[in-house]
């Protein structure tokens, strides 16, 4: 037979095992609870790194591009730089050989041979002025009066021209709208961008 004392204990393990399960069930929702709430944190805060971080990225590719273009742009000044002072150089010693060769002998026949090859546009008739620059005027103007008597002209006249022309002779007949230049100056202006082109492809290659 059981005693009262049994009883009671009894009753108070089944009051303690049903309070201790109440506890562990309360405690397991809540840790469930807090873990949850952890991993939504750790989710938000991975997804918050990780805007901050392309953020960052995008930030740097940004810099990095301008910096290259800026290098990029900075080089082809420095080289369109050089490439005009070289060019410069080139044209200023071309320019001297010019004046050197309107001293000799040599340079009346040569407007004579250049005369020949382009009064073809030209009538007999119709006046024809002869501009000479004024670097060798005399020299060019007896040289060139000479052939063009010989060619059969008669009415012509020489006027001074520019000093930038340095050398050669324009012909022009006004009545007819017809200007021929074989001015040394504009040879070289015609052959400025072959010397150019040529010119930055040797710079290029590092030559």
């Amino acid at each position: 037979m059981v005693t009262l004392e049994e009883k009671i204990s009894l009753f108070k393990k089944m009051v303690d095992d049903k309070v201790q399960k109440e506890i562990n069930e309360k405690l397991y929702q809540k840790e469930t609870e807090i873990n949850m709430e952890v991993e939504k944190e750790k989710a938000e805060l991975s997804l918050k790194a990780d805007r901050e971080k392309k953020i960052v990225i995008d930030r740097l590719k940004k810099e990095k591009s301008e910096a290259v273009s800026s290098m990029i742009q900075k080089e082809k000044r420095n080289f369109l730089r050089l490439n005009e002072e070289i060019l410069e150089d080139i044209i200023t010693k071309v320019e001297d050989k010019i004046k050197d060769f309107m001293d000799e002998g040599d340079y009346a026949e040569y407007l004579k041979r250049v005369l020949r090859s382009s009064i073809g546009s030209f009538d007999k008739e119709s006046q024809l002025i002869v501009y000479i620059p004024p670097v060798g005027f005399s020299k060019g103007k007896k040289a060139l009066e000479e052939e063009l008597r010989g060619l059969g002209f008669q009415n012509f006249i020489f006027k001074e021209g520019q000093i930038a022309d340095i050398g050669g002779f324009i012909l022009e007949n006004r009545e007819k709208g017809i200007r021929v230049n074989r001015t040394f100056a504009e040879a070289l202006h015609i052959k400025r961008d072959e010397i150019g082109q040529i010119l930055s492809d040797y710079i290029r290659r590092g030559e």
